[in-house]
């Protein structure tokens, strides 16, 4: 294990002895008095898995990311990094050791009452969708991570906001050659993506239409790869949600690819159905329910492959501080079972974590978690993670 790696997961640990980012950024307490217009803060977490297969395998990590915000009137930046560092034991033995030091985020706005124009390392992210999202398109956020973090993408966004809740974007992605939410292949990267979104209001909710453009290239896969390996790519999103006597929303999407060679499929959809309640019991138990269909071919809906998950998700406040929570995922195809169960303490700074899981031996989702470079919650076991934030 060299230096860099040994620190780092000595600095984190001890730290979190003592001792949540949001989608998009870290947030930072300010004082009650007037903001400066620049301030420094950050958040340093630490977590250890067990799994219980045998031998049993250990995970010991850490992850810094300091972060720089200013602002000036009309005018904000954002700058973070992220020091990431992992340990990994197979009984007793070294498995492996993975350090990273890569950029978080790093974007300027420039905003007025009702817009705003972004652009840099971003996250961008739409559609009601809790547990699986159709138009995960730029991120990779898994409702098993406590700290929802995701990479972000190089792009310009453009939002607009009218005085009845419509809004429209639009947005383009350039220098991004890896592989972003659901997708198979990376964009080709000096290859404008383009797309857009209409969002309006409907009844008591919203409906939102979205589209976005990008060429696609089968060497990000397969660097070996000759003859033509670019092929044009649109998607095509559809989502709402309603607030009646239970929440309400369904998101959709389908990803059309150019005919090629490579056994890519020409279709892609997704169609996400979901409900939620609090139901008037002790602090109030809240319950989220979602139907996922995603399903693969050379037409749109039908033949190909398919695959149907249902998931659901309770959450109960035990008191101010404490928070437990369970998430169950079943695969009807496959009659598989993914179970966890969480609690949470949440301090001023400080938030701990305790998860517990029982599950098969397979990821549940191609968006596995972004806390680590391995799957965290493969097979069954526990992990414990301490997040604090300054």
């Amino acid at each position: 294990m060299n230096k860099l790696c040994t620190l780092s997961i000595a600095f984190g640990v001890s730290c979190c002895l003592f001792a949540q980012e949001k989608t998009d950024s870290v947030s930072i307490k300010q004082p009650e008095t007037e903001k400066s217009p620049v301030s420094f803060g950050g958040q340093l977490s630490c977590w250890s898995v067990f799994q219980f297969p045998n031998p049993v395998k250990m995970q010991l990590g850490t992850r810094f990311v300091p972060t720089f915000i200013g602002n000036y009137g009309k005018f904000d930046t954002a700058v973070s990094a992220n020091l990431q560092s992992e340990f990994h034991l197979s009984g007793t033995k070294h498995d492996s050791t993975v350090c990273t030091l890569k950029p978080y985020r790093a974007w300027l706005r420039y905003s007025g009452n009702n817009w705003e124009l972004r652009g840099g390392l971003q996250n961008i992210k739409f559609g009601p969708g809790k547990m699986f999202r159709p138009l995960m398109w730029f991120d990779r956020i898994d409702v098993r991570d406590p700290l929802q973090l995701t990479d972000g993408v190089y792009a310009l966004l453009g939002r607009y906001f009218f005085q009845n809740n419509a809004n429209i974007w639009f947005w383009s992605l350039i220098g991004n050659d890896k592989p972003k939410g659901f997708e198979f292949l990376g964009s080709v990267r000096w290859i404008p993506e383009t797309g857009g979104r209409l969002q309006f209001p409907l009844g008591r909710g919203e409906i939102a239409l979205t589209t976005h453009y990008r060429k696609t290239d089968v060497k990000t896969a397969l660097p070996s790869t000759a003859g033509k390996t670019r092929f044009n790519e649109t998607r095509i999103g559809i989502d709402g949600k309603w607030d009646a006597v239970v929440g309400l929303w369904f998101e959709s999407s389908t990803i059309i690819t150019q005919k090629n060679n490579y056994n890519l499929p020409h279709h892609q959809d997704f169609l996400n159905i979901g409900a939620d309640y609090t139901l008037p019991f002790g602090n109030g138990l809240g319950i989220s329910a979602e139907y996922f269909r995603y399903h693969m071919g050379n037409s749109f809906f039908i033949n190909g492959k398919s695959i149907v998950i249902v998931g659901a998700i309770f959450n109960y406040p035990v008191s101010i501080l404490d928070d437990v929570s369970a998430m169950f995922f079943y695969i009807d195809e496959q009659c598989l079972w993914f179970n966890y169960l969480s609690y949470k303490r949440a301090y001023d700074n400080l938030d701990i974590y305790l998860i517990g899981f029982w599950n098969p031996e397979i990821d549940l989702i191609a968006a596995s978690m972004q806390v680590t470079q391995h799957n965290l919650f493969a097979g069954k076991g526990v992990q414990l993670m301490v997040n604090y934030t300054f």
